[in-house]
C-alpha cells in the first residue's frame, strides 16, 4: 500500500505572543493560532501526488489539544487520516525531541513511500526538524526543492537548487521532501470537505503508545538551552526636511557611508 505522511505544526497567529520567563519558551495558549503556512504546501503536494498514485495521505501534528483544529483542516484539504501527538511529556521539546517523537510516530504507523515536511515553520525558522527526522530513520532527504516530476517503480525523480544551479535527480523511496510555498498553490478547501472533516476521528497517542519514555523528551531532555529571550528595541527618529537641497544633502551622506 502506498501511503504518504504529511507533518504539520500549528504556530501562532501574530508576532504579540509572551514568553514563559522560566522556559524561555512560547506561551502557545497566549495567541491565536494557524497552521504553519509551508505545511500547508506540504499537504498539498501529497494530496495532488495522491491523485495519479492512489497512495493514502496520513497527516500528523505535535502539540496540545487545539492542534486538532490543525487536522481537521488536513482532513478538510484532502488528507485520509489524521494523528494528533500530544502529552505534557512532550511540552517545551526542542527540534531534536521533536524530531524524536516524529520519527517515533513514522515507526508507529507503519509502511510509507514518502514523508512530507514544511520547510520552515515561522515561529522558529529553524529548517531542522525534517531533516532531523530523515536522519533517525536513515532514509534519503531533499531540501530546497524546486519541483516533483513524478513517482514510479520505487523512486521520486525531481528538481532541487543548489544555490544558482537546478538539479534534475532521482531519488529511491521512501524519502523526505521539504516542501516551500513556491512549490505548488494551495486549492481553495471546499464546504463538503469542512462537513466530511467534521465527521472524522482524529487519533490521538502520547509517549505511551510512540513507545518513548517521558526521559527522552521535553523541554528538560532537549539539548537546546535558551538563555535569554528578549523583544528588539527600536527607536526612530523623525527629521523634518525644509527643501530638496537638505533631501540632497540625507541622500548623499547615506550614500557615503554604504561605500565605506
Amino acid at each position: 500500500m502506498k501511503r504518504y505522511i504529511v507533518f504539520l505544526k500549528q504556530v501562532p497567529l501574530s508576532t504579540k505572543v509572551e514568553m514563559d520567563e522560566q522556559t524561555k519558551t512560547l506561551k502557545r495558549s497566549s495567541a491565536l493560532c494557524q497552521t504553519n503556512p509551508d505545511d500547508l504546501h506540504a499537504l498539498q503536494m501529497a494530496v495532488t501526488l495522491k491523485r495519479s498514485t492512489g497512495a493514502e495521505v496520513v497527516a500528523v501534528s505535535m502539540g496540545p489539544a487545539s492542534a486538532d483544529a490543525v487536522l481537521r483542516e488536513t482532513l478538510q484539504r484532502g488528507a485520509d487520516r489524521a494523528v494528533l501527538l500530544s502529552s505534557r511529556a512532550f511540552a517545551g521539546s526542542d527540534t531534536w525531541c521533536t524530531s524524536l517523537v516524529l520519527a517515533a510516530a513514522v515507526r508507529r504507523i507503519g509502511e510509507y513511500d514518502l514523508l512530507f515536511f514544511g520547510r520552515m515553520a515561522i515561529d522558529g525558522d529553524t529548517a531542522q526538524v525534517g531533516p532531523e527526522v530523515a536522519a533517525h530513520l536513515d532514509i534519503p532527504q531533499l531540501t530546497w526543492l524546486a519541483s516533483v516530476d513524478g513517482v514510479a517503480d520505487g523512486r521520486l525523480r525531481a528538481v532541487k537548487l543548489a544555490g544558482r544551479v537546478r538539479q534534475q535527480v532521482e531519488v529511491s523511496l521512501p524519502c523526505a521532501l521539504m516542501v516551500g510555498r513556491e512549490n505548488c498553490a494551495l486549492e481553495a478547501p471546499t464546504l463538503s470537505g469542512w462537513r466530511w472533516a467534521q465527521q472524522q476521528e482524529v487519533e490521538c497517542w502520547g509517549e505511551d503508545e510512540l513507545g518513548l519514555s517521558p526521559d527522552e523528551v521535553g523541554l528538560y531532555a532537549s539539548p537546546t538551552r535558551v538563555v535569554t529571550t528578549e523583544v528588539p528595541q527600536r527607536e526612530k527618529e523623525m527629521v523634518w526636511l525644509a527643501d530638496a537641497p537638505a533631501l540632497a544633502a540625507v541622500l548623499r551622506d547615506a550614500m557615503q557611508f554604504q561605500n565605506k
